[in-house]
């Protein structure tokens, strides 16, 4: 901090030299005089001064009988000394200065943490919707009601905070932890009846009923669309026939043994991408929806795959400046065919086979038995067979209500009509 004071105020070194150099330096020690980096050559001396305590060393150089010689000059005021002439660079400063300041008012980029299911694109493009957007006024930002909107738009963030710093617009979300099938089943629950039906064949491997009838008990066969769980209750009266009923929203844990049938082959021959070294480059600049890009001279590829860089423009970690550097790299390949050996081909088809379970047992689903064969001839190589599953079953239906009273008046008319 002290040089950058010193350079703003400007400073000289000085050579001193003549009949008593040495009571010239007390008498600057006892006028206050700061002199410093202080050495002695050859009879002389040299130190560093402020221009301050220069134009005050004319009397103490008569006194002692001795001379200076400016050696450099350093600071601010020579600068400006030195190029007080040239009036379109101080202006071009002044231009750039202002520009800067006018860019600090916008919004230049838009940063969203904390999201695992929404996208970062469908947030800004959301915000853009409600007038939220790159190159928005700072001051038109309304950090509380940016909250408000995500929340009420987005049903899986339970909560979002929204902060200006520098050029940036930070948005922070957490979402919930509940599945998207646990949010549907939410969304499907209502106070209305309902029965649970079978969705798929299945043998049933256990029930746990909470709410409801059940109508089908553990080893039983049930195919789609029938009846599981009954979402209404009878109510008998004394002597044991049915009085009533009481619906309710049936719940149940319905494990089912069902089956994938699972099939994969591809071909023994293949075409590979193999990169030779070439590459060319080429580079653009991007402003807002506006893009520069410069095309690429040096090499001109038949196959070749593109890789883009871009690279947001700052000054610091948060002044974000309206402009992006663009890197376009073009790399050249040549498609040469190959072929799987047996056990290339075996294990490419049991590491697609394993990505597959791996998706059932994400949703919940536990394998029991593995009947898949894989079989090569020579020119294809086919995994298929069937993969036997533990996992829930069953979809709601609405239940369907019965009326007691209509059922017995049909049922003494058509007594009365036979007598």
């Amino acid at each position: 901090m002290i040089d950058k004071v010193k350079y703003l105020q400007g400073y000289v070194r000085v050579r001193l030299s003549g009949y008593a150099p040495e009571r010239f330096l007390n008498l600057c020690s006892n006028h206050n005089i700061l002199i410093w980096n202080l050495e002695y050559h050859e009879e002389q001396y040299e130190f560093c001064i402020s221009l301050r305590g220069f134009r005050q060393l004319k009397p103490m150089l008569r006194k002692t009988r001795t001379k200076l010689v400016i050696v450099e000059r350093t600071g601010l005021p020579f600068a400006m000394r030195r190029y007080r002439k040239r009036k379109l660079f101080f202006a071009g400063i002044m231009l750039c200065c202002a520009l800067l300041y006018v860019m600090s008012l916008f919004v230049w980029k838009i940063e969203v943490n904390g999201n695992l299911h929404e996208t970062d694109h469908g947030i800004i493009k959301f915000l853009e919707e409600k007038q939220v957007y790159h190159g928005l006024l700072k001051s038109k930002i309304d950090c509380e009601k940016i909250e408000e909107e995500l929340r009420a738009g987005y049903e899986d963030i339970i909560w979002a905070s929204a902060k200006l710093k520098g050029t940036m617009l930070i948005i922070d979300i957490q979402e919930n932890l509940a599945t998207n099938q646990q949010a549907q089943e939410k969304q499907s629950e209502s106070d209305e009846p309902s029965d649970l039906i079978a969705d798929k064949e299945a043998e049933i491997y256990s029930i746990l009923t909470r709410a409801g009838t059940p109508q089908v008990e553990k080893g039983m066969q049930v195919k789609p669309g029938d009846l599981l769980v009954e979402g209404k209750n009878s109510v008998l009266n004394d002597a044991g026939e049915i009085a009533s009923y009481q619906y309710c929203v049936s719940d149940a844990d319905i494990l089912g043994i069902t089956s994938y049938t699972y099939h994969d082959s591809f071909p023994m021959k293949y075409e590979d991408k193999v990169f030779t070294d070439r590459k060319s480059s080429a580079y653009g600049l991007q402003m807002m929806q506006m893009q520069i890009r410069l095309p690429h001279v040096l090499h001109k590829f038949q196959k070749y795959d593109t890789i883009t860089d871009e690279y947001n423009l700052k000054i610091g970690e948060t002044f974000y400046l309206p402009l992006t550097f663009l890197r376009e790299t073009r790399r050249e390949y040549q498609i040469e065919t190959k072929q799987y050996t047996k056990q290339e081909a075996e294990n490419l088809a049991n590491k697609n086979l394993k990505e597959f379970c791996k998706e059932l047992s994400e949703k919940g689903v536990q394998i029991i038995e593995n009947n898949v064969m894989i079989v090569t001839d020579g020119k294809n190589c086919t995994a298929s067979g069937d993969i036997k599953v533990i996992e829930p079953i069953g979809i709601r239906k609405a239940t369907s209500i019965t009326d007691l009273t209509q059922e017995g008046q049909m049922e003494d008319e058509s007594d009365g009509d036979g007598n």
